[in-house]
């Protein structure tokens, strides 16, 4: 598939249909070739979902080490860019790792997390699959009656909100059917697993049809019917088998010995048992939920720290963020020889402006300078950074950049604030500003942030005294640009 062929609507119209039909490989080719698209665009919302979309088919087709790592990148984009939806996605992922870790507790925490979150943003099939595979953790936990409790709660949601999900409503009453199963409501199981055993889910995929085998097999093992039993399992193994699933090979080698255990075949049993040991010893310890567990910490704390260093009015860095920096920069400019810039800018009459329209629209005029600085400055946030001194200042540093640069740099920055647009009662406000900019190539000995802002409010100061709303540029020539 090419994905220049298709408009983008189709495309992820196409991958979110796959997906809820079970088609985990195919959602993957295309979920990949999105991607590569998205990264091209840089478009960050389709770049989350097409990892979101990887990340959970990894996890059905048993490939966890990979999914996680897709986890990971949706994660660090979610951080940056993502909203209450991604919030849901995230505790899910984290629930289906704990699960597959066998840490139930913080599964079903996690999942607890992705219940509210589907209710309050009437996310409904998001609530339904959020209460299922909480049935299903359950289930290994064998608490039979909540089980049954969740999956029935999950099976109404879906008959109000998705009655045309045919696969989420299939493996929710594949819960229903274990539950019975544990509960010993053998007849209701039995019932349940007829009327879905030549269901298209079942011929077609493999997770779906290694589900529906077990649950075959375990009904049989409790009606005492062994042969039968022992039949589904070693389809269950092989199909388990296909897609390296350790943890269900696990699984049922360990009944397949139980069973032999319980018919009188100890030399079957044996041999049963010997390759649980062996499938047992080869299964990789991830550790996986330990390892989201720290990223999650990791990721808490880099937030707090970004909380920190960031001006919660403007969005753009802190003073002491840019002293700090700054410095580190100049510490750098002596080993690679390239300059640093301090383009100091102030709001010109801002006290007139808070004066005549108020504290509201002064901060509204404040927002709008700082909006204006990142949107030159974040195209290249290894040489440029833009932050609030206080009050109506800011400081716009760069790195790298030849003083024809740095001046059309400030240039495009003048004319970035000069086309902000405010009103107040009718009346139009006009916002200008007056920059100082100064360089470290004409302060040699410059070692930290305020040696060189010094310079570059000497600057600011002479634009201001010679009429506002210009840049004066101090180096080793003065020029000064309206």
């Amino acid at each position: 598939m090419k994905v220049k062929s298709y408009p983008l609507r189709k495309l992820e119209s196409n991958i979110d249909c796959l997906y809820l039909n079970g088609e985990y490989e195919k959602t993957i080719d295309e979920a990949k070739e999105i991607l590569h698209f998205a990264k091209a665009k840089e478009d960050m919302r389709l770049s989350m979902n097409s990892y979101l979309k990887l990340a959970c088919c990894k996890y059905y087709l048993g490939k966890i080490e990979i999914a996680f790592n897709y986890v990971l990148q949706y994660k660090l984009l979610c951080d940056e860019f993502g909203d209450d939806r991604d919030q849901y996605y995230l505790y899910f992922l984290s629930a289906l790792i704990f699960g597959y870790e066998e840490n139930y507790e913080e599964a079903k925490e996690a999942l607890e997390q992705c219940i509210q979150l589907a209710r309050k943003l009437e996310m409904f099939y998001e609530e339904i699959v959020s209460y299922n595979i909480y049935s299903h953790y359950l289930l290994h936990e064998e608490n039979y009656y909540d089980a049954y409790e969740y999956a029935t709660k999950a099976r109404e949601l879906a008959e109000i909100h998705c009655p045309y999900q045919i696969l989420l409503q299939y493996e929710i009453n594949l819960n229903i059917a274990a539950s019975y199963i544990g509960l010993g409501e053998l007849l209701k199981a039995k019932s349940i697993l007829n009327s879905h055993g030549m269901h298209r889910f079942v011929q077609q995929n493999k997770r779906e049809k290694s589900h529906f085998l077990f649950l075959k097999a375990m009904l049989h093992r409790e009606l005492k019917e062994y042969d039968v039993a022992l039949k589904y399992l070693k389809e269950c193994y092989e199909i388990y088998s296909l897609y390296n699933n350790q943890r269900m090979l696990k699984s049922v080698t360990k009944i397949i010995a139980e069973i032999r255990e319980e018919v009188g075949d100890y030399k079957g049993s044996c041999h049963a048992f010997k390759e649980y040991v062996k499938v047992s010893e080869n299964l990789s310890t991830t550790h996986l939920s330990s390892k989201i567990k720290d990223f999650n910490i990791q990721q808490s704390i880099k937030a707090i720290e970004r909380r920190a260093n960031i001006d919660c009015l403007t969005g753009v860095y802190n003073r002491y963020y840019l002293e700090v920096t700054c410095s580190n920069w100049l510490k750098e400019a002596k080993q690679t020889a390239e300059h640093v810039c301090c383009i100091a800018i102030d709001i010109d009459s801002f006290k007139k402006i808070n004066d005549s329209f108020g504290h509201l629209i002064g901060d509204e005029v404040i927002k709008g300078v700082g909006q204006a600085c990142l949107a030159i400055t974040d195209s290249d946030r290894e040489h440029m950074l833009s932050a609030r001194y206080g009050g109506d200042e800011f400081v716009v540093l760069l790195k790298g950049f030849n003083n024809h640069e740095i001046m059309e740099k400030a240039k495009e920055l003048f004319q970035e604030i000069s086309s902000i647009q405010l009103t107040s009662l009718s009346n139009e406000i006009k916002v200008t500003v007056s920059m100082g900019i100064a360089c470290s190539d004409s302060l040699p000995t410059a070692r930290n942030f305020h040696q060189l802002f010094k310079i570059a409010d000497e600057a600011l100061y002479m634009a201001k005294n010679q009429g506002k709303n210009q840049i004066v540029f101090l180096s080793n020539e003065h020029c000064k640009v309206l």
